[in-house]
């Protein structure tokens, strides 16, 4: 049976060198021409859950340690795990195989619902800036961390993974809708700092 062929929410503007197909996914692997950054990276094909259920730090769901705190993100292994609140959290996979959860607790794969935006470089927080009000370097948080609110107007989940300079990454899910529009703000955004499309080698490189 020939699998299902699925579409990003995203087309960036620049022609791809290498792309992989990945669970029906075109992947952008690299872009011609890449240049040194910073880039905006798509990863809308992503592994995406929701998981729901009562007091999830304390369950332990297929083995998942879920942080204690609504703010703070766990990264272990391929997987990032984000509390949105004391019943429900989020799990983002960076791998090529998709994990099939054990039937007892509520996940629902929610990849093809959100896109998923990852701005990569040392001027990664100085485009935020323009799109958010959000306090996305507060000292008293150390990443990864998680917050939501708007980005352009938009309610996204926003994940600080790294804040060291030219490995600063800041990631942007919002909904599927919308990701087209946000890539294209995002790139307006940057012009001053040269921000261009980049491929999935970039974010897998940090």
């Amino acid at each position: 049976m020939e699998s299902l062929k699925r579409y990003s929410p995203v087309k960036l503007p620049n022609t791809p060198a290498r792309t992989q197909v990945r669970n029906g996914w075109e992947v952008v692997l690299e872009y011609e021409d890449e240049g040194t950054g910073p880039f905006l990276v798509d990863l809308s094909h992503i592994g995406k859950w929701d998981v729901q259920g009562e007091d999830l730090p304390s369950l332990r769901p297929s083995g998942l340690a879920i942080p204690e705190d609504s703010e703070q993100c766990l990264l272990t292994g391929d997987f990032l795990l984000n509390l949105i609140k004391w019943n429900w959290a989020t799990i983002w996979y960076f791998s090529e195989d998709m994990p099939d959860f054990a039937d007892e607790y509520a996940f629902t794969n929610v990849t093809e619902a959100y896109a998923l935006l990852v701005l990569v470089g040392r001027e990664a927080f100085s485009i935020m800036e323009k799109l958010t009000s959000l306090d996305l370097l507060s000292p008293d948080r150390k990443p990864p961390f998680l917050i939501m609110g708007p980005v352009v107007h938009i309610r996204s989940q926003v994940v600080v993974l790294s804040g060291e300079k030219d490995g600063s990454a800041v990631l942007v899910a919002c909904p599927r809708g919308y990701g087209q529009s946000m890539a294209e703000i995002m790139l307006d955004a940057g012009k001053e700092y040269g921000l261009k499309p980049g491929g999935e080698d970039l974010f897998s490189s940090l």
